[in-house]
């Protein structure tokens, strides 16, 4: 018989991520971008300290900017609402939101999913040619505040949106409006994009921790500190990536440079700017992680 020839390897295509903080480095990084919510909220010192250390770093934290009796309802009803899905009962869903399960793709794209007329509840899964980044094993819903009136009051307590919009605006001098708003839950994720950014034009993203992140297994969200500001760095991905197959938006050359993995409790708030890199760092396969995330566009 001939020589059975092994099919031949795709090149492995090269990107170079961060470091990641650690030690006094990400004490000395937390205390520029680290403010209480109740100071924000009440001291407009501290509002403005917040809206300029969000425009230097493109990063800041808002510890307890809601209260964990309000996580901890929002948390009961999503059990309840999985718990309904994972039955295989999902007629009362079914009139409530679309349901876009493994088996069972009713909306595809982003767009449909931001547009849509009702909640959307996508779970993620492996991409078809096998290409990484993925987010399999997470469930995105979208609109989740339309769900029911208990979880609008409570997303509504948690999002802060017109404090938030204030913000944005001493920080970016524009009016940001939100665009949509998700819920994330992540269960033992490991296929998650790398470093990234959500297009060049302006936006900004703030997330609300519904379960406490606290080690690198429960897979924080990393961003490059001072990213959204330099062009360079942007620019020596973006031509890298043309001469080499990869999408338009991926960090893809980041040697030399640091992430900030942001380790936060249930009812903290992590607010950045799209612009910049940043990604979900893998989860280990028991960990979970659940946000509510807003998306602000002018």
């Amino acid at each position: 018989m001939p020589a059975v020839t092994a099919p031949a390897q795709q090149p492995t295509t090269l990107t170079a991520k961060p470091a990641l903080l650690s030690g006094d480095a990400r004490l000395t990084m937390l205390q520029a971008i680290d403010f209480q919510f109740a100071d924000v909220q009440k001291r407009r010192r501290s509002l403005i300290r917040a809206a300029w250390a969000l425009r230097r770093h493109g990063v800041i934290c808002l510890r307890a900017a809601a209260s964990q009796d309000t996580v901890d309802a929002i948390q009961t009803e999503i059990n309840g609402l999985l718990s309904e899905i994972q039955s295989g009962d999902h007629g009362r869903l079914e009139t409530l939101a679309y349901l876009n399960l493994p088996e069972q793709r009713v909306l595809k794209g982003y767009n449909h999913f931001r547009d849509a007329d009702r909640p959307v509840i996508n779970y993620r899964v492996a991409r078809p040619d096998g290409r990484s980044g993925s987010d399999a094993g997470m469930i995105d819903i979208f609109h989740p505040e339309r769900l029911s009136d208990s979880l609008r009051s409570g997303i509504t307590a948690c999002l802060q949106e017109d404090l938030i919009r204030r913000l944005l605006w001493i920080s970016s001098l524009n009016h940001m409006v939100v665009k949509c708003r998700n819920l994330y839950l992540n269960y033992g994720v490991k296929d998650t994009r790398s470093y990234h950014c959500d297009g060049r034009s302006l936006k900004f993203k703030s997330f609300v921790y519904l379960t406490d992140v606290r080690h690198l297994d429960d897979g924080p969200y990393c961003f490059v500190p001072g990213s959204q500001r330099r062009r360079r760095l942007w620019w020596r991905s973006a031509r890298y990536n043309k001469h080499n197959n990869l999408g338009p938006f991926e960090f893809s050359q980041l040697a030399d440079e640091q992430a900030l993995p942001l380790f936060a409790n249930a009812g903290d708030m992590v607010i950045s700017c799209q612009r910049g890199a940043h990604c979900g760092h893998p989860q280990a396969a028991t960990a979970q992680r659940a946000a509510l995330v807003n998306m602000y566009q002018r």
